[in-house]
């Protein structure tokens, strides 16, 4: 509405006061001459009375102008002022419906806040607070007619680290004591700024307390599942270490034993023998495999090799399992797959060799054929190369329902036990782990013939021939170099398991050496010491156990290194320190090479084993090395 008059109305108001104003003249003028005429009537009476009656005539006009005026105004309702008093009452009135409606949203901004659950505060830079909602005046049980205008804060009982959110905002998580009882509030505060160009801090709490005891519970869970994996993986590691202590025993003995004249049913039987005590191995490291891949510690490793010559060992080695059974092997290379790549190799034998164990297995007539292409489906690393190795066999194959279970742990197809028994289930489920692990996978699949077809692809680096790569060593040559006749080698063997030091022992002897055996790494110290102090013979290896009484063979070897280091005899070089240990680790052998050793190898080993390694470690020939079980 307009508060203001008229242009109208604005130049009546002003002729009014013109007309007032002549009026007001004449009635002075009319004055002036009634006066004067009055007073100069004494001296000469006919002038002074003509100016008296002008005067008096004069009034009398002014008085009958001013009333007609001021009738005339009354009859059109004009206003006698410049403010009309009709209008100043209406700008009353809006100036009350403004009120009003600022009021009624003020209340509807005081309703929204304070129906907010979350905590609202506003503090002036000083810290005295200026609003608080009903939440945090419920929360902490006060009024705001108490703490309006003081520096009211709740009391802190713990507080987490403040963190910057941007450059004017910060969250703070604080521990309090509410009417509820002790809560986590997540504070929330950022400068604002008031109307009046003020600078006020602007908090807003969030109960966190649920979510704390969910998190909360939720690293407990983790916590515990973690430390019931590593407590796992420690009984296995215990278990491993136990049973292949025995084991090592059990294979070396009856490799030594199928070493000596025995019948033919003797032989049978050491074969026997054998072989089952090297499926036993087999199932325990299966378990070890899986039980590492699920706790996250299985690592692969990144050795450049020859794809070509890897596949074409393991069909060698598989031969005669198949001519067993009179069955053909078949090896098809595409030639787009490269010669070198990089990545694991042993890994990726055991892949192979299970495929390839389980094609036999479950194969009567017909045979196996092995094909080796580059996958279809490329990787997104531009350096790598998916390669597909398809194993197809001409078997049993297995029933659309046991296709589903083929890769799940300790499942086989029920047919095909019942056809060979042999076996636990655990390869492919390992295999499988172990592609996809090599950013692959493995899938099965019913050949045309029935049979099965199983397709592993896996991703290798291609890669050059490595510096310095030469031809395997000629068999005569080796042989001959292995039967040049030679002053014995001395071994020291730290063994406390006798009857693991009587295998090593015999391996020894048979390759033209002699043994010392001592029983714990205390005594494997002092022996070395001996050395140096020339009371014995030097050694030209060590054999150091890592499970020892007194000391073990991790510290036993650090002494021994260290002695050597100190005398600096170069006379008497440290001679090389073998682990010799049933621990089948990773970690395990980290630790063994941290320490200082030289080399590793693992139980349960045979005589070819350990005679390849003293043919590595012991600067002369050896004897003629024991044939291959």
């Amino acid at each position: 509405m307009d508060l203001q008059p008229s242009l109208g109305d604005n130049t009546r108001t002003i002729s009014i006061w013109r007309t007032r104003a002549c009026v007001a003249a004449i009635a002075i003028v009319g004055v002036l001459l009634l006066v004067l005429g009055l007073v100069s009537s004494a001296v000469t009476f006919d002038s002074g009375l003509t100016a008296a009656v002008v005067g008096f005539t004069m009034l009398t006009a002014a008085a009958f102008l001013s009333f007609a005026l001021s009738a005339k105004l009354r009859r059109q309702k004009m206003p006698v002022t410049p403010h009309h008093p009709m209008r100043v009452d209406e700008d009353i009135e809006d100036l009350k419906d403004a009120d009003w409606r600022l009021s009624d949203k003020a209340v509807r901004y005081r309703q929204l806040l304070d129906s907010q659950r979350d905590f609202i505060v506003r503090r002036a830079k000083d810290g005295r607070l200026v609003f608080a909602n009903t939440a945090f005046l419920e929360a902490f049980g006060v009024r705001s007619e108490d703490i309006l205008g003081s520096r009211f804060r709740p009391h802190i009982l713990r507080s987490e680290a403040t963190v910057g959110m941007s450059t004017t905002s910060l969250r703070t998580i604080e521990l309090l004591p509410t009417q509820r009882g002790k809560r986590w509030i997540a504070w929330d505060e950022m400068e604002v700024l008031t109307t009046d160009g003020a600078v006020e801090i602007q908090s807003v709490g969030r109960d966190i307390t649920v979510e704390r005891e969910i998190e909360e519970r939720l690293r407990g869970a983790r916590d515990r599942a973690e430390t019931a994996n590593r407590e796992k993986s420690r009984f296995l590691a215990a278990m491993s270490h136990e049973i292949r202590t025995p084991m090592n025993g059990i294979i070396g003995m009856i490799s030594l034993l199928r070493d000596t004249e025995l019948d033919p049913e003797q032989r049978t039987y050491a074969r026997v023998a054998e072989d089952s005590a090297r499926a036993l191995l087999g199932l325990i490291d299966g378990i070890l495999d899986l039980s590492k891949i699920e706790a996250g510690k299985f690592e692969l490793a990144n050795e450049i090799f020859s794809l070509r010559n890897c596949m074409t060992q393991m069909m060698q080695l598989m031969a005669p399992e198949a001519a067993t059974k009179q069955l053909t092997l078949n090896l098809a290379i595409s030639d787009a797959v490269p010669e070198w790549v990089r990545g694991d190799e042993i890994r990726l034998r055991q892949i192979v060799l299970n495929l390839l164990s389980n094609a036999i297995k479950f194969t009567d007539i017909g045979g196996v054929s092995v094909g080796i292409s580059i996958a279809n489906d490329p990787s997104s690393n531009p350096n790598a190369v998916r390669v597909a190795i398809e194993v197809a066999d001409s078997g049993i194959g297995f029933s659309p329902a046991a296709a589903r279970r083929l890769f799940d742990e300790f499942e086989q197809d029920t047919n095909a036990m019942n056809r060979n028994p042999a076996g636990t289930g655990l390869g492919l489920a390992i295999s499988k782990r172990i592609a996809q692990a090599m950013s692959g996978d493995i899938i099965a699949s019913t050949g045309p013939d029935n049979g099965a077809v199983f397709t592993a692809r896996v991703e290798l680096h291609a890669a050059g021939a490595p510096s310095g790569t030469a031809g395997p060593l000629v068999p005569d040559a080796e042989t001959a170099f292995r039967r040049t006749p030679c002053p014995p080698f001395r071994v020291l063997v730290a063994e406390d398991n006798q009857i693991n030091a009587l295998l090593a022992c015999k391996i020894i002897e048979r390759a033209g050496g002699t043994a010392t055996v001592v029983e714990d790494g205390r005594s494997a110290i002092t022996a070395m010491w001996e050395v140096l102090e020339r009371k014995r013979p030097a050694f030209d290896l060590v054999l150091m156990d890592v499970l020892m009484p007194e000391i073990d063979g991790i510290m036993a070897t650090k002494s021994i290194k260290a002695l050597y280091r100190e005398r600096k005899d170069p006379r008497l070089p440290c001679p090389p320190i073998i682990a010799l240990t049933a621990n089948a680790f990773a970690e395990d052998r980290d630790r063994c090479y941290a320490a200082g050793m030289d080399d590793y190898l693992a139980k349960p080993f045979d005589a070819r084993n350990l005679h390849d390694l003293l043919l590595r470690w012991v600067p002369r020939p050896l004897r003629a090395a024991p044939p291959a079980a």
